[in-house]
């Protein structure tokens, strides 16, 4: 084996130098520049010159790297510390709007909380008033239902005959007294009568009103028991006219009790099969036996309808 440096071969007994550097050579250690000192100050030595000098450049050429590196990161952070003034305005800008953001954000919940509390007092007072709207309601119904109460009072001596064909210069009290003599009943007690005032364009004569006196309820009341014997008896039999209609003996009923009674008939004609007048009252009942049912408004029609 030889010498890296010398190229002198090696004394197998001799002490030699081994590189552990990237060269791996076997040397004399008077071949290796400055081995001597080292050994002598204690050093331990691994390269040989070659390798160390290798090294050097190596650590020199990284240091230079590990600089130029330094020196570029140094210039990117004076950039990005430059930037920092600018930043800090947008900051401090953004921090100005959100500033003004969140006032506006509390001024909002509070108008919010202020517009809750004012729908909260509204709600209440719509419900009061809903409240003395229904009770006005009924109020105003129960008070029409006693004015109409009233104003049927006001016929209950009364009667009227339909049916009856009007002839010119007709004489009304005998043919009313006519009327009565056929039902075997009593026409003393008759105040007056007459024609009743109609803007019907049919053909069907006007009814005849009879009012008896106050003293004359039992009579008035005879009248209309005694109707059924009307049974097949016509106008012609009673004015020897000509008009064959039946006629009728009913109870003096309002405009609105008549429209009631209509109305009762229309709706409920095959599921009740009585429906009549009564002192004033329209009755119902749906079979001979069964508890009649008082009609006093349309809403008892309906009612009466969700039951069958």
């Amino acid at each position: 084996m030889e010498c890296q440096k010398c190229k002198k071969v090696l004394s197998r007994k001799g002490s030699h130098f081994m590189c552990q550097g990237p060269c791996q050579g076997t040397f004399h250690k008077g071949c290796v520049k400055g081995l001597a000192a080292d050994i002598k100050a204690g050093k331990d030595r691994i390269y040989c010159n070659n390798c160390e000098e290798e090294d050097e450049d190596s650590e020199s050429e990284e240091i230079e790297e590990d600089s130029q590196n330094l020196k570029k990161m140094l210039k990117d952070i004076q950039k990005k510390v430059s930037v920092l003034p600018s930043l800090i305005k947008q900051l401090d800008t953004i921090k100005d709007s959100m500033n003004l953001l969140s006032d506006k954000y509390d001024n909002l919940v509070a108008e919010q909380d202020q517009a809750k509390t004012k729908i909260n007092k509204l709600e209440k007072t719509v419900s009061t008033i809903n409240n003395k709207c229904v009770y006005l309601e009924k109020c105003n119904i129960a008070l029409e239902q006693k004015v109409h109460e009233f104003e049927q009072a006001t016929r209950q001596n009364n009667i009227e005959i339909v049916g009856v064909e009007q002839i010119p210069g007709e004489n009304i009290k005998e043919v009313v007294k006519k009327i009565g003599s056929i039902m075997e009943v009593c026409s003393d007690d008759i105040a007056w009568c007459k024609r009743k005032q109609t803007r019907n364009q049919s053909n069907k004569p006007a009814s005849i009103m009879v009012w008896f006196k106050t003293t004359g309820t039992a009579t008035r009341d005879s009248w209309l028991a005694q109707r059924r014997k009307l049974v097949g008896v016509t106008s012609k039999n009673i004015t020897e006219g000509k008009n064959m209609d039946r006629i009728y003996v009913n109870e003096d009923l309002t405009t609105s009790n008549k429209s009631l009674l209509w109305n009762a008939k229309k709706q409920l004609k095959g599921i009740f099969k009585y429906i009549w007048v009564s002192n004033a009252r329209i009755l119902v009942k749906k079979d001979e036996g069964d508890k009649s049912a008082w009609i006093r408004s349309e809403s008892d029609i309906n009612e009466l309808l969700t039951k069958k």
